[in-house]
């Protein structure tokens, strides 16, 4: 690990955290969908709340750590990683599969491969939760975009 890169993650990770509060304090908007557009097109943000990070953010987290820890993508380590971050709050809007998958992984981090295929008829998962998450990645990596793709292939 270099501390170049180290800076760089963690600065993507503070980005994306960030990002993941402002843009959760929309969600509830959308439960009105005429006035969340009338107040978009009027530029108005949402009334002044807390910032409360998702999934998104737990999950970068546990890559980031990963990251550091290893300054590799080792996919065992991030399974369970990912299980125990779930365990430790499982209300940060995880999607559907991640609700049936993250489980078993804490319990059992090993079976990640079979149980992901599982998941949506073999299709794997259908949400946009490791583009969400590689924003560290992504940016650990930066100098190597040939090693860049490989490791978030290896996250995904």
């Amino acid at each position: 690990m270099t501390t170049s890169a180290a800076r760089a993650a963690r600065g993507a990770l503070e980005g994306l955290a960030l990002g993941d509060g402002f843009g959760e304090r929309w969600f509830p908007l959308f439960r009105q969908p005429r006035l969340a557009f009338t107040q978009i097109r009027a530029r108005q943000v949402p009334p002044e709340s807390p910032w409360h990070w998702t999934d998104d953010t737990a999950m970068a987290l546990s890559v980031y750590g990963i990251l550091t820890a290893f300054d590799a993508v080792h996919q065992d380590r991030l399974a369970q990683a990912f299980g125990a971050t779930y365990q430790a709050d499982a209300y940060r809007g995880y999607g559907h599969g991640m609700h049936q998958l993250l489980p078993k992984l804490a319990e059992q981090p090993g079976s990640w491969r079979g149980e992901a295929r599982a998941l949506f008829g073999g299709e794997g998962s259908l949400g946009n939760g490791a583009a969400m998450r590689v924003a560290p990645l992504g940016a650990w990596f930066c100098a190597d975009l040939d090693e860049t793709a490989e490791q978030a292939a290896l996250s995904a």
